[in-house]
């Protein structure tokens, strides 16, 4: 990539080396992983120009070959010299001293341990017969510290186990314990007495270790050289790796280059470094995708934690759970520990959703998170689709937010073609795609993908059968709404007609009038007497969108306790959010959310349904929901004041007129076996019915009732090919 394409950070001590989002016309993202590469090929020329020269380690093997017998003769010294401490801390008993030193000396032995590596923890290993040298790698563990690279250490290990490390310096790094049994079963410890006789030797052997140090110097540089030419190495082929693991995660360029910023400054280490990042947003945006791309990226230990794995049966499990997390998390830094859901994990202390085992996880992952130092490389990803029910002082820890988003419509052509082509589908996807799967996560077009691959099979799928699968998606769930009900088949005022098809196309493609910055409507009442097709308006704006359709009555929000019908308003609009795009049809308004004035706060139910949706409808116009809240009423003036203003507009559907009782009476008759022409039929029907008021409803019930009559007057001539609808049964 030409230079002038790649664009570095400004030098701070912090981010030295990061890379800022260029204005070229290449994507950041492309650009940073371009850069990235550049800055390692660099490093890797730079270590392979030193880490070629065998001198060092020829010289080291040479050193090697002259053995390090002294390490028998500060075996032997200690074990003679640790005899009578012994016998003196154990009341003077000299049997017991002695087997003790015999014991001892007959499976012991000294070993020289040089620290090359805290990343792992490597050493070199050698022992008192030793002519080569060895490499070993231990686990990490809170001792770690205490190896300083190049530094001779002095291993004391007894049967294979190692009871203590000595320092250059002479201080004591104790790791097991050589014990006495005696036959009456009793058990002494040799502690403090061997390991201080061991510290006290092991100075006099100073001049040894310190020639092992200077002859290990060389060789240190050149194995630190190699070892940093490895990492180097693995981190080019991280990065081939990670650009196509982040191309196919679709994400705003903005959201990519800041995670990529700060997972390049917890793979180094840097006190900049996030240790949170709490993950937001709908169910199947690529939450836990991104978490395990981000641990991908670092090349780190890696914890996928539900509350499946936290949540143990009985009290004090799951705090103890958390702590072994924790523990292992630390002991393979860096770490990434993934809480997916965790709402149920890390929910609100004291909230009714709470148990008291979720509080002990609470507690017991905020002690271990306060625990954290600087220098500790565990980061905590936390995704939810629930951030109201996290624990306040969780949220807190955190620190960081991100909102994932549903993706653009152009990334979901982006996502919809890499589906198509894990399914084993390919073939290229018309524009017009992107607005029929407004508002489907990356979940719902993988679905889309696989549905169109078992339409098709054992046929190559094509686009016919990615829109039948839209299709059935977008109206699959909608059981309360007839597939009949359509624009032909509704009956209202032509200029009520022309604004709700304006709505229809403008929630159809929202995307596309927002990003031109249209207001998209998010509310609308509808008005008018009963029977007048409210219900009707609302399952055709359904069908004719294509967005999910979901209907509450007053039975569906008003519980018989305080606080669940609360609960039910919230779960609906969850449910909504949950399944947007989607059309949220309130029934009878006035009676869900009844003026509060007027019952003069006699029904604390009433006022808790209505606080919770004026909540709620905040929610959905505040945020991008894709919900379109559509309600219907008799009495608008029954209606809560507060509720009836968050409706942007109101649609009056009055009773039909002439012409439109005629269409209603031509579409409830349609089909039906009569004695009349239809058309004129209708046209009858329709002055007859002039001055009654009738709605459409009521039209309905009329053509019902003159059934009823011929299908009376088929049964007493005879049976089902007598009957017939004829004028003379309608009143």
């Amino acid at each position: 990539m030409p230079a002038s394409l790649l664009i570095k950070d400004a030098q701070s001590p912090y981010n030295i080396g990061i890379v800022r989002e260029s204005t070229t016309l290449t994507t950041a993202s492309q650009q940073y992983w371009a850069l990235r590469q550049v800055q390692v090929e660099a490093k890797i020329a730079r270590f392979e120009s030193t880490a070629s020269t065998p001198d060092a380690e020829l010289n080291w093997k040479k050193f090697c070959a002259g053995g390090f017998s002294f390490l028998d003769r500060l075996l032997r010294i200690a074990s003679d010299r640790f005899e009578g401490p012994l016998r003196a801390q154990w009341n003077g008993n000299k049997h017991l001293a002695r087997d003790a030193k015999r014991l001892f000396m007959a499976d012991a032995i000294v070993e020289i341990l040089i620290p090359f590596s805290h990343d792992p923890l490597q050493f070199v290993k050698l022992g008192p017969r030793s002519t080569a040298y060895e490499t070993s790698t231990l686990k990490a563990s809170d001792h770690t510290h205490f190896y300083e690279l190049g530094k001779p250490y002095l291993g004391i290990s007894w049967k294979s186990v190692c009871l203590f490390a000595l320092t250059p310096s002479g201080q004591c790094v104790p790791l097991d314990t050589f014990y006495v049994d005696t036959p009456d079963g009793s058990r002494w410890s040799t502690d403090p007495v061997v390991p201080g006789v061991f510290a006290s030797v092991a100075k006099e052997f100073g001049p040894n270790l310190k020639l092992i140090e200077t002859q290990f110097a060389p060789f240190l540089s050149l194995l630190t050289r190699k070892r940093n030419l490895a990492r180097e190495e693995n981190a080019l082929s991280r990065i081939t790796n990670s650009v196509k693991v982040w191309d196919h995660l679709h994400l705003p360029e903005a959201q990519k280059i800041e995670i990529l910023r700060a997972v390049e400054l917890f793979e180094r280490g840097d006190p900049a470094a996030p240790n949170g990042l709490l993950l937001t947003g709908p169910s199947g945006v690529g939450k836990s995708l991104l978490g395990k791309t981000i641990a991908e990226t670092a090349g780190c230990n890696f914890q996928h934690l539900t509350p499946a794995t936290l949540k143990l049966d009985h009290l004090g499990g799951s705090g103890r759970k958390v702590r072994e997390i924790w523990e292992e998390a630390r002991r393979n830094e860096p770490s990434i520990l993934y809480l997916d859901e965790c709402e149920g994990i890390l929910g609100r202390r004291g909230a009714a959703e709470t148990d008291i085992i979720s509080t002990e996880i609470v507690q017991a992952f905020l002690s271990e998170w306060d625990g954290l130092d600087k220098s500790s490389r565990v980061w905590v990803i936390g995704a939810t689709n629930r951030r109201d029910l996290l624990d306040d002082a969780i949220l807190s820890r955190f620190g960081w937010e991100m909102q994932i988003s549903l993706p653009s419509e152009e990334n979901r052509i982006l996502i919809l073609q890499q589906e198509l082509k894990d399914a084993g589908i390919e073939f290229p996807l018309s524009p017009e795609l992107g607005p029929l799967t407004q508002g489907m996560s990356g979940r719902d077009l993988q679905e889309l993908a696989r549905a169109a691959r078992r339409a098709a099979h054992p046929e190559i799928a094509g686009e016919e059968h990615l829109r039948a699968a839209i299709g059935k998606r977008r109206t699959g769930r909608n059981t309360q709404v007839s597939p009949q009900s359509r624009w032909v088949t509704l009956v209202i005022d032509p200029n009520t007609m022309n604004r709700l098809k304006l709505v229809c196309n403008l929630l159809r493609e929202s995307d596309k009038w927002a990003a031109q910055g249209l207001s998209i409507p998010r509310a609308l009442l509808l008005d008018g007497p009963s029977g007048t097709g409210k219900t009707e308006i609302a399952r055709t704006l359904a069908n004719e969108s294509g967005l999910t359709f979901v209907a509450a009555t007053t039975a569906d929000v008003k519980a018989n306790f305080l606080g669940h019908s609360g609960n039910r308003v919230k779960q609906l609009f969850d449910r909504a959010r949950s399944n947007s795009p989607a059309i949220l049809f309130l029934d009878e308004l006035d009676i869900i959310a009844p003026n509060r004035s007027s019952v003069g706060g006699g029904d604390p139910l009433t006022d808790e349904i209505v606080g919770q949706l004026l909540q709620e409808i905040d929610g959905i116009q505040i945020h991008d929901s894709h919900v379109f809240l559509l309600a219907a009423t008799n009495r608008p003036d029954a209606i809560d004041p507060a509720v009836r203003s968050r409706f942007e507009e109101t649609l009056v559907i009055p009773l039909p007129d002439r012409n439109s009782r005629t269409r209603l009476i031509s579409i409830f008759l349609g089909g039906k076996k009569l004695g009349f022409p239809l058309e004129d039929g209708a046209v009858l029907l329709a002055d007859l019915s002039d001055g009654r008021g009738w709605s459409g409803r009521d039209l309905n019930n009329w053509i019902r009732s003159a059934e009823q009559k011929a299908l009376i007057r088929a049964l007493e001539a005879g049976g089902p090919e007598h009957y017939l609808i004829g004028l003379d049964d309608f009143d």
